[in-house]
């Protein structure tokens, strides 16, 4: 038997059952391990033979692994991409059996805004909407279909729609317009099933101060005083006589006095 060969041979135990056991030898050891069935034997034997050819080949440190080589490739970029990040291989694999949900229907993205176009004609049909709201979000979601063509819409993300919003160097104000209508549409594909979550709930909004507007109090009095100072005494009789005899004010009545009781008695 070479050095690096072993056997897989059936015997009987002591009380009467049997065991599949594998012989031979590993950088001149002596393996010999019993097993209950012929398969687990033959995959410690397959084992075994990969750990003494990479003896043999002078790299003793790689491991054996039933994993393809796509498999593998996957793997050493997933630990790339996770380096840094605190986060394990087998936590981002937990994380995402447990959290994320496959949409039922995948669904180009020319579909659905048509689809959703559709629906927004037929609100402005029965006059939930106005017809420049159904021009604006059009216009918005052509641009949306410039900025991603072929694309299906499951596969838009947060980190992609967020520069998406900020293209150009808006306004917050319009950022906040196009996070908006971006958002009803997701929220319409979430609802038919095109989405397993609304990407735009992880794109920030901005707050805006608003500014209060109010309409100026009339001050009549003041206005009042601002045009009499702004007349003439000459201006003021010409006036007084150049009004009609209804708007000038009758003359205040005049009452007799009588002497005080005070009065009376000292005289």
């Amino acid at each position: 038997m070479k050095s690096s060969e072993f056997l897989v041979s059936r015997f009987e135990n002591r009380n009467g059952t049997a065991s599949w056991r594998v012989d031979g030898r590993l950088n001149g050891v002596r393996i010999r391990r019993n097993f209950k069935t012929k398969e687990e034997a033959c995959a410690e034997k397959a084992t075994l033979e990969i750990r003494a050819a990479q003896i043999e080949s002078g790299r003793p440190n790689e491991i054996a692994t039933s994993l393809t080589i796509e498999q593998v490739r996957d793997a050493e970029t997933a630990f790339r991409r996770l380096e840094g990040a605190g986060h394990s291989l087998m936590f981002c694999a937990d994380f995402t059996l447990t959290n994320y949900r496959k949409p039922e229907r995948q669904r180009l993205l020319t579909e659905a805004v048509a689809d959703y176009l559709g629906a927004k004609e037929r609100e402005r049909d029965q006059r939930a909407i106005t017809a420049c709201q159904v021009i604006y979000i059009g216009r918005e979601l052509r641009s949306l279909l410039k900025a991603f063509p072929g694309c299906v819409i499951s596969d838009l993300t947060a980190q992609r729609l967020r520069p998406y919003c900020e293209r150009n160097t808006p306004s917050l104000k319009t950022v906040n317009n196009r996070r908006g209508i971006l958002s009803t549409f997701f929220k319409f594909a979430f609802q038919h099933d095109w989405v397993a979550s609304n990407p735009i709930e992880k794109v920030p909004s901005f707050r805006l101060a608003r500014r209060r507007s109010s309409a100026a109090t009339l001050n009549m009095a003041a206005i009042g005083v601002r045009f009499a100072n702004s007349l003439s005494p000459v201006d003021c009789r010409s006036a007084w006589f150049a009004a009609p005899p209804s708007a000038i004010p009758p003359p205040a009545k005049s009452y007799p006095t009588f002497p005080s009781p005070t009065s009376s008695s000292r005289s």
